[in-house]
């Protein structure tokens, strides 16, 4: 078991310095990183939408969805491999 550890060892030895030898001719290349010093961004939030445009928008949506409840909701399907 010994013999086979040190083989292993030795390949792995030689296949690190088969990739030293094949990467040593490659350019050198000079990286960027940017450091975004804002996080979270979010919008501020504006005036809200008027009524009749939220309506106008929800008539347009119930139309085009495929099924819907008697309280007008979207009804959708759980995908199989969720149940159990």
């Amino acid at each position: 078991m010994d013999e086979k550890l040190k083989g292993i060892e030795r390949s792995a030895d030689e296949i690190v310095q088969s990739f030293v030898e094949a990467t040593e001719d490659l350019p050198e290349t000079k990286e960027t990183y940017y450091n975004q010093g804002a996080y979270n961004i979010v919008r501020p939030d504006g005036e809200p939408t008027p009524k009749k445009e939220l309506d106008e928008f929800k008539k347009r949506f119930t139309q085009n969805m495929p099924k819907s409840d008697e309280d007008g909701n979207l009804k959708v399907e759980v995908a199989k491999w969720v149940e159990r």
